[in-house]
């Protein structure tokens, strides 16, 4: 069994001042459906935008951004392709879903008036099996980075999650009994409980309780796994990489679930077993509102 670190950030008010120093240049963190508002970092280039916030611009701020949710797949489940694209002009890029493929187009930097310097470069990246067929291409984003980094991200739909919903759906709350009596009014506890998390609340001691959540994680060793924590946000991350000559890719699998009032995050901790499964454990408070 591995123990895996967990990174903690907090997620900036509004009455910061964001740079694009919040995230570093990785901006492994950054969010661009939830993180919009508060920590759009200046000085990356969108190729493509989030469709909320288009339409929340395209109204000048008439409607609040509550009433303009980013896709609930967005909250949960996402894949993450990280391009280096140095050489490559980000005005002309475009990407896009096409069957079982990234579509990534692009032309060459060139300071020459050859017309064959410009010539537009496309390439294909095969997706998994799992998020062609579960993608939500419709709400795609991407955007580079200050440091030549093209990011993609594709909301994927979680069926298991959904059908789990639709089961708790008519059924008392005795589920939600180990949460306590004083639950937070303001929390979704049903969307939590039916994650692909399967977490749960258990008994230590007889006087502590502690949340439990197991995520498999069977094709990643623990090198290749990054757990963090955003605020009440677990991010689970699993990282692939591929190398050439002059250019990396990196593909993630991105799952996060927002973790209910209680839960200790300062003293989460997480195992990797030898059959795959992510373990994840934090004190939890039932008492806390």
């Amino acid at each position: 069994m591995s123990l895996l670190p967990v990174n903690s950030y907090r997620r900036r008010s509004k009455d910061n001042t964001v740079d694009d120093d919040v995230f570093g240049n990785d901006f492994e963190l950054f969010d661009p459906w939830m993180d919009l508002d508060l920590n759009m970092p200046k000085s990356f280039r969108w190729i493509n935008q989030p469709k909320h916030h288009q339409h929340h611009r395209q109204q000048e701020d008439k409607i609040a951004p509550a009433l303009l949710p980013p896709p609930s797949s967005a909250h949960g489940e996402k894949y993450r392709v990280k391009l280096d694209i140095s050489g490559f002009d980000p005005e002309t890029i475009k990407t896009k879903i096409d069957a079982r493929h990234l579509v990534v187009e692009a032309k060459r930097k060139s300071h020459s008036s050859n017309s064959n310097d410009n010539k537009a470069l496309e390439k294909r990246y095969d997706l998994p099996e799992h998020v062609y067929e579960h993608a939500d291409a419709e709400h795609l984003v991407s955007y580079v980075t200050p440091n030549n980094i093209l990011i993609v991200e594709i909301p994927i739909r979680n069926p298991e999650h959904e059908h789990r919903k639709l089961q708790s759906q008519g059924t008392n709350d005795h589920h939600l009994v180990p949460y306590g009596q004083n639950r937070d009014q303001l929390f979704d506890y049903n969307h939590f409980h039916t994650s692909v998390f399967t977490p749960k609340i258990v008994d230590v001691d007889g006087q502590q309780k502690k949340l439990q959540m197991i995520l498999p994680m069977k094709n990643y060793r623990p090198e290749q796994i990054k757990v963090s924590v955003k605020n009440n946000e677990l991010i689970i991350q699993g990282e692939h990489v591929s190398n050439d000559s002059q250019h990396s890719e990196k593909f993630y699998f991105y799952r996060s679930v927002t973790l209910p009032p209680g839960t200790q995050t300062d003293h989460l901790q997480t195992h990797l077993t030898q059959d795959g499964q992510l373990k994840i454990e934090a004190p939890f408070n039932v008492h806390n509102k």
